[in-house]
């Protein structure tokens, strides 16, 4: 029988493990938010003429996505290394990008299609009520985010272990990673579930602190991930070696 560690275990041994070391996370999260201010915000000011002009924007978007998924790969190595008792450095973001960034962006590409309608639709049915101003725009764009969300949170959580399957198994083809994250996450859905939930009391906070809270927030969120991820391997090598 599989015993994984309950999400209060996890979550202690992220407050463990982060002890120290919450300048060297914030930092990262900080440089993060800050290079995707200076490029996504002047890309989603540009005014082009549709239908040229959409195609364009949510082609750049998409292409945005699939770049930014290097600095996530950066921070699952960050926080992977961290859970594992190895030195880290905010520099350890940019990590992905002296690795093998075309395995990053080849892992990434999946989910990022899988998710491309669920944003692109709501996001064009928002577009059409600030052109119109058409209350019944908007009505749809609320009732076709809510249809979507059990869609892009159920292909976030069956593909939230690939950039930590990608660092520990380097020698693993990108689709490999995609089946091998399905793989862990049967039976553990609910339980990746409960642990996303659990900590959107403590974000809803760290918004209202201003943004200052999410310093503490993300750190302790993101490490909390990667301690699954490790249970997770635990627990599957040691039913194998059974």
């Amino acid at each position: 029988m599989n015993h994984y560690a309950s999400s209060a275990s996890l979550k202690a041994r992220a407050r463990q493990s982060l002890l120290g070391h919450y300048l060297t996370f914030s930092g990262a999260f900080i440089t993060l938010g800050i290079l995707q201010y200076v490029i996504v915000v002047p890309a989603n000011l540009m005014q082009l003429s549709p239908p040229f002009g959409m195609v364009f924007y949510y082609a750049g978007t998409f292409c945005l996505e699939l770049f930014f998924a290097i600095f996530q790969a950066g921070l699952a190595f960050m926080f992977l290394s961290n859970a594992c008792g190895q030195h880290v450095s905010s520099g350890s973001l940019f990590s992905s990008f002296w690795g093998n960034p075309a395995r990053v962006i080849k892992i990434q590409l999946v989910p990022s299609l899988l998710l491309l309608l669920p944003h692109v639709l709501p996001s064009i049915l928002l577009n059409q009520f600030f052109r119109t101003a058409k209350r019944e725009w908007l009505l749809y764009f609320l009732v076709l985010t809510l249809l979507f969300l059990p869609v892009r949170v159920y292909i976030r959580i069956l593909y939230s272990q690939v950039f930590y399957i990608m660092l520990d198994f380097p020698e693993m083809e990108p689709l490999a990673c995609l089946r091998q994250s399905r793989r862990l996450m049967q039976g553990n859905k609910l339980r990746y579930f409960y642990i996303m939930l659990s900590f959107l009391p403590l974000s809803l906070l760290g918004v209202c602190s201003c943004g200052i809270g999410l310093f503490y927030v993300y750190p302790y969120r993101e490490q909390t991930y990667a301690n699954f991820y490790l249970d997770l391997v635990a627990v599957r090598q040691s039913g194998d070696r059974h």
